[in-house]
């Protein structure tokens, strides 16, 4: 509430008041002038009949400064929502919400592009190592399914689920799980466990790591 509104209400009280009390006076005198008391009691009503005019007056005038206060008010706060929504909306406008959504597809797009050059180096990597007969590295060989070892690493040309289909289905079941997380945790539960996919853990691992989760 603004300082105008609230000294016009104020002053709106006192005429209020102060009308009140006349009025209340008016009256007294009244029932002693109708009982045939003196002159001097006509006189006394005389005179505050004239006062009560002018204190509705004051109370009228007060009245309206209230009206009008409380009418710039609602305007100010009419404008100050106006430039609120510019503000906001502005920064959520369409061209803000497709430079985010390029940034989310190349970014999508380049975990795809590494997660299919994974599974391709696998898949090349095994085809040399059978070529050249390693096969102290060679763990499974079934057709074109290999399972192989480097530096104590196994790597599975089918089952190592890493391509980039695969990742991309891994970032939108975290991207489920987190949404979970606060209302789980308002409820008191733990948050929901993430899925076995390595990689999956690594980004539960992080997310846990940073942000207390």
């Amino acid at each position: 509430m603004t300082t105008e509104l609230t000294e016009a209400q104020r002053q709106l009280a006192d005429a209020q008041k102060e009308k009140a009390e006349l009025d209340g006076l008016i009256q007294g005198l009244e029932k002693q002038v109708l009982a045939g008391e003196a002159e001097e009691t006509e006189r006394e009503l005389t005179e505050q009949y004239g006062l009560a005019r002018l204190a509705k007056l004051r109370q009228e005038a007060a009245e309206r400064r209230v009206k009008d206060a409380a009418a710039a008010e609602v305007q100010e706060r009419r404008q100050a929502a106006l430039v609120a929504a510019r503000k906001e909306l502005e920064r959520l406008a369409p061209e803000r919400l497709a430079e985010a959504c390029e940034a989310a597809l190349e970014a999508i797009e380049r975990v795809q592009q590494l997660g299919d050059a994974r599974q391709a180096a696998v898949e090349r990597h095994a085809a040399v190592f059978l070529d050249l007969g390693m096969s102290g590295r060679i763990l499974h060989q079934d057709s074109s399914w290999v399972v192989f070892e480097v530096d104590g690493v196994r790597y599975d040309t089918r089952q190592d689920s890493l391509d980039g289909r695969r990742l991309l289905a891994v970032i939108e079941g975290e991207r489920v799980r987190r949404a979970q997380i606060p209302g789980r945790l308002a409820k008191g539960f733990t948050p929901p466990a993430p899925e076995a996919h390595p990689v999956a853990q690594l980004l539960a691992a992080q997310t846990a790591g940073g942000a207390g989760l």
